[in-house]
């Protein structure tokens, strides 16, 4: 029981200071039962990663944000790994940030415990869940805080550069299953081109911007993963314009080509977009 008294106050520990940690998001944020209990079998690397990106340029709903926990939620699981990350743009001191990374441990098999000291066993078994347990906690919790500083007020979003940024550890990510987790509203406003026109959204020439992301170089490489977005064309309602603009309206054209572009641009960037919910996902997210 001291062992695992020990293991209890880690991960209290843990939870308290790894987000003010220097290191925090760049290593493993979730300890480890194998460490803590010094078990002579190495834990299996990660077959399934997921990297959830949150754009803090704009604000979703209550229904929205608790979509995405939901979401987050259910990808954390035995096996898997989970890097959680924020942005806006690169002037604004919104900079592609990884908050946290972690990853729950495959549970010993039921053959392993035969070879153990029979008092170990429930403490160690009990140990999974609650890695499992602290593991989902911790990306909620990064995840409501990342949302919850969000803002539309921010001038800039550059959504192509972070995914560029984000795109050689994903490339280089040993995981078999890799899904990219995007929360945005896909509208890119940066120096290579803006999404916005009159205080609403443009109705953007998918060809047209493709070109312009190829000739500034902003495509990734994302080494195959599935990408789904949930927040596409979310418009916070505007003060001035049309009522339709007042209203945060978004004709259903103007979506299909916004999709159409995200498409072309994973397509060139070696991913495979599963979904773009404009602004919510029909499926739920998966390896």
């Amino acid at each position: 029981m001291k062992i695992f008294k020990t293991l209890g106050k880690a991960v209290a520990l843990a939870a308290l200071n790894i987000a003010t940690a220097a290191h925090a998001g760049l290593v493993n944020d979730v300890p480890s039962c194998y460490g803590a209990f010094h078990l002579a079998a190495a834990p299996q690397q990660p077959a399934r990663v997921v990297y959830v990106l949150i754009d803090q340029t704009m604000l979703l709903d209550q229904s929205l944000q608790q979509s995405v926990l939901d979401n987050v939620d259910r990808l954390i699981q035995p096996g898997a790994k989970f890097v959680i990350a924020e942005f806006s743009a690169f002037a604004q001191a919104h900079y592609l940030k990884v908050l946290h990374t972690g990853y729950v441990e495959q549970p010993l098999p039921d053959d392993a415990y035969n070879t153990l000291p029979i008092t170990k066993a429930p403490q160690i078994k009990a140990c999974f869940g609650q890695q499992l347990a602290f593991a989902r906690k911790m990306a909620a919790s990064t995840t409501r805080q990342a949302m919850a500083e969000s803002t539309s007020t921010l001038n800039a979003s550059e959504i192509m550069a972070a995914l560029g940024e984000l795109g050689p550890a994903v490339r280089n990510d040993a995981a078999s299953d890799k899904v990219l987790f995007v929360v945005t509203d896909g509208l890119e406003n940066s120096r290579t081109s803006s999404f916005y026109a009159h205080g609403g959204v443009r109705d953007i020439s998918p060809g047209a911007e493709l070109a312009k992301a190829r000739a500034n170089g902003m495509f990734a490489d994302l080494g195959g993963a599935k990408i789904y977005v949930l927040g596409g064309a979310v418009m916070p309602p505007s003060s001035s314009g049309t009522q339709a603009e007042r209203d945060g309206y978004r004709d259903s054209k103007t979506v299909h080509d916004l999709r159409a572009f995200w498409q072309g641009y994973f397509e060139s960037s070696h991913a495979h977009l599963v979904e773009f919910g404009a602004p919510s996902l029909v499926t739920p997210v998966s390896y």
